[in-house]
């Protein structure tokens, strides 16, 4: 599974070099966004910003944000100010059944890797 290899401690060290690993994790970080809403910079932000602290990530919201945008997940307005969910992309990156799931399927892998973690430490 995809994110055992990438959350293989519960959090998130960098954002994948492999394609489709990080395409998964970028489309897992857009579920929680609303479609055809206006997201400004800062909501944006402080979205990636708790959606970074669930996976105990080191990678910073900015980093993640360009991500979002260079790959598109996210796309800007002509003047810049204003961010929309790109939905098709998300939907591409992800099998159906994984949509329906994905954020428990995080849920799932964060908590999973945190206990071998916490085990490998007192074991």
């Amino acid at each position: 599974m995809v994110l055992r290899k990438v959350l293989p401690e519960g959090r998130l060290n960098r954002i994948p070099r492999h394609p489709e690993h990080r395409n998964i994790i970028l489309a897992i970080f857009c579920l929680e966004l609303q479609r055809r809403y206006p997201y400004s910079e800062i909501e944006l932000n402080d979205f990636l910003k708790v959606q970074l602290g669930h996976m105990c990530s080191t990678v910073d919201h900015v980093t993640c944000r360009r991500y979002l945008i260079d790959f598109g997940f996210v796309k800007r307005d002509r003047a810049g100010t204003r961010y929309f969910l790109n939905f098709p992309k998300v939907e591409a990156s992800l099998a159906n059944d994984v949509m329906a799931s994905a954020p428990a399927l995080v849920k799932a892998a964060l908590q999973a890797g945190r206990r071998r973690s916490h085990a490998s430490r007192y074991a």
